[in-house]
């Protein structure tokens, strides 16, 4: 599974294995020598205690500290290079070759740091707060699924310290840090934060927080969800935007998986045939990436869903067996569990399944919002309409400028159709339009809304757009909705009387 491969030099290591390979040789390791070595390099750089590797590899047994001296010059031995170094009377660190890629660990997944908020009030008794805000930005990073995140233990070693970001994050093994300050004059307080790419040194945002320290934690709720809703997208775009530079033959399976991912996003059905291709390249890399397997059965959902040409002899078949195998290799993470709900409820019709494993995904985490997008059109498809539109709200509150916002402001478009309201409809429609024109499912809302109340005219416009983008648009692929059974009537018979063939 991706997240559980390190690679330093010419080694790669896979922790849940226990199997450390020198040039795709295996080498010989024991037990609890994989034991240290995965406790020392998932601390990234920072010293580990000896009594810590001791316990992590004898947990609850009382031993010699030479026995931890045996282990390490075992995999001294075995590594062959200067990789762990002694901290006199502390513990040991380990160290990355200077020809390893230090901020590409986690078997390429980007890794982003929290770095302990500057006090700027100078105040001692205001660190806690600092601090806490830190605290509660690792915990809800830390819910995602598509970077890993570094420990407040690491983190915390640069309390107090003038940072070098590229010295930081050489030292930490990520990408990205998120960096910020808190400065508070009687119960006001203010809280800047930005995000920094470690490679560049570029700020990829920053923003500030003003608030009042009379209900100190809904404050501190409320930094964490704007903060965690903000960079995420950012780190996504950022991601996508490093893999189109690397060269092909550098491609691993999670660059593989970055470069298919805003292609999953397209109507074009040349693009969905790319994003699959490299999809699969990613899976055959990897068999175990189950947000790439999540991926592609959706690209094929997709494909299904807008009645576009066959790309295999099973396609419904292949779609179902790769969400399965996403979740097989992980039934946890947020996103697979919501694109496997998604497909239950488009692809099987399976109403309470659907809803659970989109229930599941969006309390794991509420902060994702590819979770936050498919929930919402669950509920307006399948199941409570208050619900859809309080998860687009949701949505647009934590990110208002992600590359995909306009699929939020669509739905939000449609749940007001469905529930009647057309020019509230309309005025949705129109924002989604303005962010991006060339998403289908804006239109299905957009054209019956304007049908409803007489304004033909732009009905038709709107229709002539809809079938330049997707030709093969019906309104009788609205009696295939596997939801709630007449919920999208008000849809068909908009689109009718607009002019689409049934």
């Amino acid at each position: 599974m991706v997240g559980t491969t390190s690679t330093f030099g010419a080694f790669t290591f896979d922790s849940d294995r226990e199997v450390l390979s020198k040039d795709g040789v295996p080498l010989g390791i024991s037990h609890r020598g994989a034991v240290l070595l995965r406790t020392l390099v998932d601390a990234a750089g920072t010293v580990v205690e000896k009594s810590a590797l001791m316990e992590a590899a004898w947990p609850g047994t009382f031993v010699e500290e030479g026995n931890l001296t045996v282990q390490i010059a075992n995999l001294r031995k075995t590594i062959g290079e200067p990789l762990i170094v002694t901290v006199p009377r502390v513990g040991y660190r380990f160290v990355a070759p200077a020809h390893a890629s230090p901020i590409m660990s986690n078997g390429g997944i980007p890794s982003v740091a929290v770095l302990p908020f500057v006090n700027l009030g100078g105040d001692a008794s205001d660190d806690y707060f600092a601090d806490g805000i830190v605290e509660d930005l690792i915990t809800a990073l830390s819910r995602f699924g598509t970077f890993s995140v570094v420990s407040r233990s690491s983190s915390f070693v640069y309390r107090g310290r003038t940072v070098d970001v590229r010295e930081a994050a050489s030292e930490l093994g990520v990408r990205y840090l998120l960096e910020g300050a808190v400065r508070r004059h009687d119960k006001r307080v203010r809280v800047t934060a930005k995000l920094l790419d470690a490679e560049t040194g570029s700020h990829l945002w920053a923003d500030k927080f003003d608030g009042d320290l009379d209900d100190i934690f809904d404050f501190q709720d409320a930094i964490t969800e704007s903060v965690v809703g903000l960079i995420e997208p950012k780190i996504r775009v950022a991601e996508i935007e490093r893999a189109r530079r690397k060269r092909p033959d550098s491609l691993d399976a999670y660059d593989l998986y970055l470069r298919a991912l805003p292609l999953t996003y397209s109507m074009d059905a040349a693009d969905y045939g790319v994003a699959l291709d490299l999809l699969r390249r990613a899976i055959a890399l990897d068999p175990g990436f189950a947000l790439a397997q999540a991926h592609a059965a959706w690209v094929i959902e997709k494909r299904l869903t807008w009645g576009l040409a066959p790309i295999g002899p099973d396609d419904k078949g292949e779609c179902l067996a790769l969400v399965r195998a996403a979740l097989l290799a992980d039934p946890t993470e947020p996103i697979v569990l919501a694109v496997a709900g998604w497909l239950s409820l488009v692809i099987d019709g399976d109403v309470e399944t659907a809803l659970g494993a989109l229930r599941r995904a969006a309390a794991a985490n509420p902060n994702n919002l590819i979770v936050l997008g498919l929930w919402g059109f669950g509920n307006f498809l399948a199941g409570d309409m208050d619900e859809a539109a309080l998860t687009f709200e949701r949505a647009l509150r934590l990110s208002p400028n992600a590359p995909d916002v306009y699929g939020w402001l669509s739905g939000m478009g449609t749940t007001h159709l469905l529930r009647g309201d057309f020019e509230a409809a309309i005025e949705w429609g129109l924002k989604s339009l303005a962010t991006y024109n060339e998403w289908p499912m804006t239109y299905w809302s957009l054209i019956p809304a304007y049908a409803h109340l007489d304004r033909m005219d732009e009905a038709r416009a709107a229709l002539g757009r809809l079938l330049a983008i997707a030709p093969n648009s019906r309104a009788s692929a609205i009696a295939l909705n596997p939801g709630v059974p007449g919920r999208l009537e008000i849809m068909r018979t908009g689109l009718i009387k607009a002019g689409l063939a049934d």
